[in-house]
């Protein structure tokens, strides 16, 4: 039902514009007025009834979410693009297709994956390469920084990797690193430590190699959203 009151509003426009045509010639103005106002009104109800309606039917019809995680990658990224053209770096991405949900709500994995973005932006020098994937995988036991919440199971995966650092990135730990980077990535461990992730830093100094892991497990419950949501 919710899909015919768009073609509703139309032929209602419709009528408002044949009215307008119409309104100059009937011969009797008064009567001209009168009808244009009421059909005018009539209109403007039943469009308001109509956009109730199709709001209801959007409030009780949520939409099972999908993807969700390779959506935001590509959102940052476009977002990211003009600081990636004008240093220069080459972006390369591997992302699975029909990623599982994961329990982190969007505006905190978006903050995340902005911020990650980010660091690996400014860190690489230009004319290098920066790469991101995404992938799913199985474990029977969760890893050790998850081991108060309960079983292993189906967990996702992003990684970034960047090229033509200057030195390794160490552990993550409280009142180490004074820039703004290393402040960065301690709220974006905070993050996803609060939301039951792991943030793993390696480095390869003499490849000079960096690459920032994150791992969320997947969402148990069916995950929804409405259209308004976003």
């Amino acid at each position: 039902m919710a899909g015919w009151i768009p073609y509703v509003k139309s032929r209602l426009e419709s009528i408002q514009k044949l009215t307008q045509l119409c309104r100059g010639r009937l011969s009797d103005k008064e009567l001209a007025e009168f009808l244009h106002r009421r059909i005018t009104e009539h209109i403007r109800e039943s469009g308001l009834l109509l956009d109730s309606l199709l709001n209801y039917f959007q409030v009780i019809t949520p939409i099972k979410k999908k993807d969700t995680v390779n959506i935001l990658i590509e959102e940052v990224l476009k977002n990211n693009q003009a600081q990636l053209k004008e240093r220069e770096v080459k972006l390369f991405k591997k992302l699975e297709k029909d990623l599982p949900e994961i329990i982190i709500p969007e505006e905190p994995l978006r903050f995340v994956l902005k911020s990650i973005l980010q660091y690996g932006v400014t860190s690489t020098p230009p004319h290098e390469a920066l790469g991101l994937l995404t992938r799913s995988f199985f474990l029977q036991e969760p890893p050790p920084e998850q081991a108060l919440h309960g079983k292993g199971g189906q967990y996702v995966e992003i990684t970034l990797l960047f090229t033509g650092g200057k030195k390794p990135v160490g552990p993550l730990k409280a009142g180490t690193g004074s820039n703004g980077l290393d402040l960065l990535l301690r709220m974006v461990n905070e993050i996803v430590r609060r939301n039951r992730g792991v943030m793993k830093l390696q480095g390869d100094e003499k490849e000079a190699k960096l690459s920032i892991s994150l791992q969320f497990p997947v969402e148990r419950r069916r995950a929804f959203s409405h259209p308004n949501d976003n």
